[in-house]
């Protein structure tokens, strides 16, 4: 005879099933750990954030990916939507070394598709927070810089660590800060670059006859330039000037030349500005007309 107060079977059918995802949740209460990342042995786990494999998770590219870490989320909460989004474009690009990303106003305002005005404006907002650190020179096509500063970077600085006291660190600042200044010059300071600055500061080339060379060479560009538009393009490299350097050296100048030739090569810079500008489009008219 059955008995009217049994259970239906169904209860004890699912009881199986009830066990295993009790048996998966004590066992995931068990190897619970704040703050620390798990790996369990079983198909997946719960969590606030919802079910994670158990399998630890791959890149699909393990190159050129950035370690957006609590750097970007302090970032983040400092800056306007728009100048973020700059922030990160410059961390994605940067090197990696250094935190340096070497772009024109020009090209950075076309990448980003942002007005002049308005990129000029969020590289502003960056540089008075403290993230950025930006070093252009008044021509927009000219190549120039943008470093995001150490506290902002989550990446070791190679400078920091094989840091030395000799100087020459400065002594190569110094050179690229040169070649910056001329519109002629669209250097973008290639390690051949580097290695020849580093040359000069062994042999002990005083700065000033570096930038007298800088200068002659330009000087020397600009006339060429003004003579034959069509095949004369810009400087590209240091080595360019290494030959007016040891000229330099062989023969004397008188210091009124040179300062005749930093009065003389101001107007064929502003030529040159104006020709380049035009070449360059909408977006470089609109950075000289604000």
């Amino acid at each position: 005879m059955a008995r009217s107060d049994r259970q239906p079977n169904s209860r004890r059918c699912n009881h199986g099933a009830d066990t295993i995802e009790q048996l998966s949740h004590r066992s995931s209460r068990r190897n619970h750990t704040p703050g620390k990342t798990r790996i369990e042995t079983g198909n997946a786990y719960r969590r606030e954030g919802g079910i994670m494999n158990s399998v630890p998770l791959k890149l699909k590219k393990a190159r050129n990916w950035f370690a957006a870490g609590i750097e970007v989320q302090q970032a983040l909460e400092l800056l306007s939507d728009g100048t973020f989004k700059i922030f990160m474009y410059i961390c994605l690009n940067a090197e990696r070394p250094t935190g340096i990303l070497h772009t024109t106003q020009i090209g950075l305002a076309r990448t980003l598709k942002k007005s002049p005005y308005t990129l000029r404006k969020y590289l502003g907002e960056l540089e008075q927070a403290g993230i950025c650190r930006n070093n252009f020179s008044n021509n927009p096509t000219t190549r120039g810089s943008i470093q995001i500063s150490p506290s902002y970077w989550p990446y070791e600085s190679e400078a920091a660590e094989s840091q030395d006291d000799d100087g020459s660190d400065n002594y190569i600042a110094e050179i690229r800060k040169m070649l910056d200044e001329r519109a002629c010059v669209r250097s973008s300071f290639s390690t051949a670059d580097e290695v020849l600055a580093k040359q000069w500061f062994n042999t002990a080339i005083p700065l000033d006859r570096i930038r007298q060379a800088i200068l002659l060479g330009c000087a020397r560009k600009y006339v060429a330039w003004r003579n034959n538009q069509a095949v004369q393009g810009p400087i590209l490299t240091l080595r360019y000037f290494e030959s007016i350097l040891e000229e330099i050296g062989n023969q004397k100048f008188d210091s009124d030349y040179w300062e005749f030739l930093r009065f003389r090569i101001q107007r064929h810079e502003k030529l040159w500005i104006e020709k380049h500008r035009k070449e360059a489009g909408p977006f470089a008219e609109s950075i000289h007309a604000e």
